[in-house]
């Protein structure tokens, strides 16, 4: 199953974006776990849970894909099997709108 950072360097020339949002910890875990696992997406740190309640977060990992426009098009807890075709499909179809 491709991860987040595999579907990040997947689509870096199609303009896909991906944002890791990392929840309530110290800005050193965070540095600490991103060069460790070599993430070359962008990740915000949400120290105080705002970002995690105006979405609704209610446990981690969570992915979200978002339109152009803003709009929440796709919404999962837990972990992602990116490379399924309907996930793929999905992704290919925000890309191309």
């Amino acid at each position: 199953m491709p991860s987040i950072e595999e579907l990040a360097q997947q689509y870096k020339d199609n303009g896909l974006k991906i944002l890791l949002i990392n929840l309530k910890e110290k800005d050193e875990l965070v540095t600490s776990f991103v060069s460790r696992n070599n993430y070359s997406s962008t990740v915000l740190l949400d120290v105080d849970g705002k970002v995690a309640k105006k979405y609704s977060v209610f446990g981690i990992p969570v992915s979200y894909l978002i339109d152009k426009q803003g709009n929440v098009e796709f919404r999962s807890p837990g972990f992602v099997d990116w490379s399924s075709p309907k996930k793929i499909s999905l992704v290919n179809n925000l890309i191309n709108e």
